[in-house]
């Protein structure tokens, strides 16, 4: 079961390793919920197996990935505001569009900002050595 469970986490490490790459670089509503989803399954995975890590190294882990989705949760909020407005019928032109867009873009930054710090960090390689993968 060990052997499964490193198998798994270093699988989903991975997936977000590229996901993390792909949104850094095109933060579009696609790339953010991608991110999101690789996030949670990689968390979710963390704390499944959490008795084949060492130590409580996969509760920092598990904690560095509840800022990052938060940071994405922000500009998800947007998208999903925008698609809502869209529906309503109110044009992208229309003052409340247009103060959406921008806390959207702005949240996008910031999470570019904080995924090419991740990068820069070499994350995926430092988790893979905390976590024994």
């Amino acid at each position: 079961m060990r052997e499964f469970a490193r198998l798994q986490t270093a699988t989903l490490l991975l997936r977000l390793a590229a996901q993390v790459k792909q949104t850094a670089e095109s933060s579009d509503a696609e790339a953010v919920h991608d991110l999101r989803v690789a996030v949670r399954r990689l968390s979710r995975a963390l704390r499944s197996f959490a008795q084949f890590f060492p130590g409580k190294s996969w509760k920092r882990i598990r904690k560095r990935l509840s800022g990052l989705m938060n940071l994405t949760a922000a500009v998800r909020d947007n998208d999903v505001a925008l698609e809502l407005l869209e529906k309503a019928g109110i044009s992208k032109r229309a003052r409340v569009a247009l103060a959406v867009e921008k806390r959207r873009r702005e949240a996008a930054a910031n999470l570019r900002r904080e995924l090419h710090a991740w990068l820069t960090r070499n994350f995926a390689h430092e988790w893979r050595g905390e976590l024994e993968l």
